[in-house]
C-alpha cells in the first residue's frame, strides 16, 4: 500500500511538472496573424490570440519564428507543440491534432501585375505562367496537387511578395486575409491586385496540437478556452481590429 502511495504521489508530480512546462510554438510571419512589431516581437491576430489563451487557461507559451515548412517538419517529428494559422489537410492530419472549430476563415486568391490580372478569368489560363508559393501551403484543390502548372515554392510570404514584385513570377497566390492586409499599402496596391478569376474555395484556419507530443490535458483545457472565445465574440473583435 505504501509503495503504490508513493507511486501515485511520484506520478502526479512528474505530471504536474510537464503540465507546467511552456508550449512550444513554431510560426512563420504572416501579416496581419503574425508580423514584426516594435523591437522585432511578433504580434498581430493569432499573438493576440495566444495571449488571451495563455491569460485565461494560465498555461504558458514559448513562439519561435519558422519558415513554414520548418514549422510543419517540427511539428511532425513532435519538435513543437503547438502551431496557429493551420489549414486542414488529410497528410498534415496525419501528424497535426486540430482544435476545433476554426477560429478564422479566408479565401485563397491568386494576385498579378493590373496589366496581366484582368485578363485571367479561368482556371485553365493559369497554365504556362511562372506562379510563386509558399513550400507546403495548403490553398484549394485542384491547384494545390495540379502537376502540370509552372509553380515556384519559395520559404515566406516576405519572399513571395518580393519576387512577385521585381518582375520574377506572373502570378503569386495567398489568402485574401493575407495579401489584402498588405495591399492597404497604396504604392504595393497599384502594383499587385487580384485575378478576375477567383477560386471557389474557403481557408479555414485552425490551431493544431503536435500528435507526437502527449499533452491531453492542455489539450481539453485549449480546445474548451477556445470554444468559449468564440462563443463570446471575442475572436471577431480581436479580427475588426485587422481590418
Amino acid at each position: 500500500m505504501l509503495r503504490a502511495l508513493v507511486l501515485l504521489l511520484f506520478s502526479g508530480c512528474a505530471w504536474a511538472q510537464q503540465a507546467g512546462e511552456p508550449l512550444r510554438v513554431v510560426t512563420d510571419d504572416w501579416p496581419p496573424f503574425r508580423m514584426q512589431g516594435a523591437g522585432g516581437k511578433l504580434e498581430g491576430l493569432d499573438i493576440d490570440l495566444l495571449d488571451e489563451l495563455q491569460r485565461r487557461t494560465g498555461l504558458r507559451f514559448e513562439v519561435h519564428r519558422r519558415p513554414w515548412a520548418r514549422a510543419l517538419e517540427e511539428m511532425r517529428l513532435g519538435q513543437a507543440d503547438l502551431m496557429t494559422g493551420l489549414a486542414r489537410t488529410a497528410e498534415r492530419e496525419r501528424y497535426i491534432d486540430y482544435l476545433e472549430p476554426s477560429y478564422h476563415a479566408c479565401a485563397p486568391r491568386l494576385y498579378g501585375a493590373p496589366t496581366l490580372a484582368p485578363q485571367i478569368r479561368d482556371y485553365a489560363q493559369l497554365s504556362g505562367l511562372r506562379i510563386g508559393y509558399v513550400l507546403r501551403s495548403a490553398y484549394f484543390e485542384p491547384f494545390d496537387s495540379d502537376a502540370s502548372l509552372l509553380k515556384v515554392g519559395v520559404k515566406s510570404e516576405r519572399q513571395l511578395l518580393r519576387m512577385q514584385l521585381r518582375g520574377r513570377l506572373e502570378l503569386m497566390i495567398g489568402t485574401d486575409c493575407q495579401v489584402d492586409f498588405q495591399l492597404r499599402d497604396p504604392l504595393l496596391a497599384r502594383q499587385l491586385v487580384k485575378l478576375a478569376y477567383q477560386p471557389p474555395a474557403r481557408t479555414d484556419l485552425y490551431v493544431g496540437l503536435s500528435r507526437a507530443n502527449a499533452r491531453a490535458g492542455e489539450r481539453e483545457l485549449l480546445s474548451r478556452t477556445l470554444r468559449q472565445l468564440i462563443r463570446e465574440g471575442w475572436m471577431e473583435r480581436a479580427a475588426g481590429r485587422y481590418r
